[in-house]
């Protein structure tokens, strides 16, 4: 009897996780649809689109131009000293032509690697997250590897802190104007 009692016993237990396993994939589901219509909202104004928020941030370019929507700044990359990973260009001497060195110089006002390299898509979710970083928006264990990687519960964790800051955070100012809430 004792047998049988612990063989229900962990049936009932697995039910149950299995259960819930089923309600967070679910809930994930649906935050993902949700915040991929948010982003798209915001990004339709510079005539950008994803389809898929996990894989369309891991290079940086939407999660760039999405920041630069929401705060009306153009994000731009910290002087050589500053940054974490640094840069280094080759000397004029040696790149090839006058035409290419022109071209490079006007890559310079661009917060944004063109490349594909893995350096290239981390250097671009870095840039993001420093100008969140900068604006003391609180970024909990999210990295840009985590963001570059794909990383669904932190993608998820971040677009959150993102609509927290620049939707939601707003709000109360707006209320507050107006007489609705107590002033701060």
């Amino acid at each position: 009897m004792d047998a049988q009692h612990l063989c229900m016993e962990e049936r009932w237990l697995s039910a149950r996780v299995l259960c819930r396993m089923c309600c967070m994939d679910e809930r994930d589901r649906v935050q993902k649809k949700t915040f991929t219509k948010w982003v798209n909202k915001h990004l339709m104004k510079v005539r950008k689109h994803i389809n898929d928020l996990y894989e369309d941030l891991r290079d940086g370019h939407n999660l760039v131009s999405l920041l630069e929507v929401l705060s009306g700044v153009k994000l731009q990359i910290e002087p050589p000293a500053q940054r974490s990973l640094r840069l280094v260009k080759a000397p004029a001497w040696c790149r090839a032509s006058s035409e290419e060195r022109e071209e490079e110089e006007d890559d310079d006002e661009e917060p944004r690697e063109k490349g594909r390299m893995r350096f290239h898509r981390l250097q671009n979710v870095q840039i993001a997250l420093d100008f969140l970083k900068q604006r003391q928006v609180k970024l909990v264990n999210i990295r840009n590897d985590d963001i570059t990687d794909g990383n669904p519960k932190l993608t998820l964790g971040l677009i959150w802190t993102i609509i927290l800051h620049f939707q939601v955070g707003s709000k109360p100012f707006f209320l507050a104007g107006r007489g609705l809430l107590p002033a701060r």
